[in-house]
């Protein structure tokens, strides 16, 4: 198969692109990632793509001071949203759009044609249609990010969105004793500090933010993968998962680190 050759508008998935207006509120996008199982949304102004909305803004926006006096159903999606929205073309190729998202680090691009949004393709639709590029014989231990920040069930959620923020993690393992015992990802610390805020008087939600710890929140049995399983294997447990990352593990469920996604991409976009 040659990337080079193959257009995205040979290969882009036959489904309704999924879009919010900009003047929607921040609240409605978080909404609808839950419901559809997604984690951004094209955002659109009279019919023309003007950004993108993830869950990663809602994380950063909903747990901001900025917005400590302002209910998220009232923040719009313009306010939070990434703009100009980074695009494709169904005529680009599938390596160069694998080389625009690792480059510029975004996990989806929206395709348009014409200045009409087309598809949306992800870096979970890359992995479906090529994760059979993968080098067999390749195992996860070799692609592990170590050090990778993690969390402790203790710590309080402001200080796990500080240092995803700090670090970049869209997930933070979290980490009891060696083990890994839950996972915290940008979409459930958007979903916490939203409720946080729409149910705490404004004068003492900072307070009430304060008091919640990652115990509160996570991902109970987080999805995860052995360290001696195949990067074919992963990419279908991450395909599965619908996770930008999952921990790696030893035996007894001891943290080894973190697979990224992108690490997938980049040898698809390599091979």
């Amino acid at each position: 198969m040659n990337l080079d050759r193959i257009r995205l508008g040979e290969v882009i998935p036959d489904r309704r692109p999924l879009t919010i207006s900009k003047d929607a509120s921040a609240a409605e996008a978080l909404e609808i990632m839950e419901e559809e199982g997604i984690s951004h949304l094209v955002v659109i102004q009279d019919g023309r793509v003007v950004g993108v909305i993830a869950a990663w803004d809602l994380m950063e926006g909903f747990g901001s001071r900025r917005y400590e006096r302002v209910l998220p159903k009232r923040i719009h999606v313009s306010a939070l949203m990434s703009s100009p929205a980074i695009t494709a073309t169904p005529d680009t190729p599938l390596r160069e759009a694998m080389s625009i998202m690792l480059r510029r680090d975004v996990s989806s691009l929206p395709v348009v044609s014409d200045g009409n949004l087309k598809a949306v393709v992800t870096e979970t639709d890359l992995l479906k249609i090529l994760a059979n590029l993968l080098p067999e014989g390749r195992e996860v231990r070799e692609l592990v990010k170590d050090p990778y920040p993690a969390t402790a069930p203790g710590e309080r959620i402001v200080h796990a969105r500080a240092k995803m923020l700090d670090t970049g993690a869209r997930v933070l393992p979290v980490v009891e004793q060696a083990r890994l015992v839950g996972l915290i990802t940008d979409m459930v610390l958007a979903r916490a500090f939203m409720e946080l805020r729409e149910t705490s008087d404004f004068r003492y939600v900072e307070n009430a933010v304060r008091r919640v710890v990652v115990d509160d929140v996570m991902v109970e049995d987080p999805p995860r993968i052995g360290e001696g399983s195949g990067v074919g294997e992963a990419a279908s447990a991450m395909v599965e998962a619908g996770l930008p990352a999952l921990p790696v593990v030893r035996a007894g469920d001891d943290l080894v680190g973190v697979l990224l996604r992108k690490s997938l991409i980049r040898i698809l976009s390599e091979s």
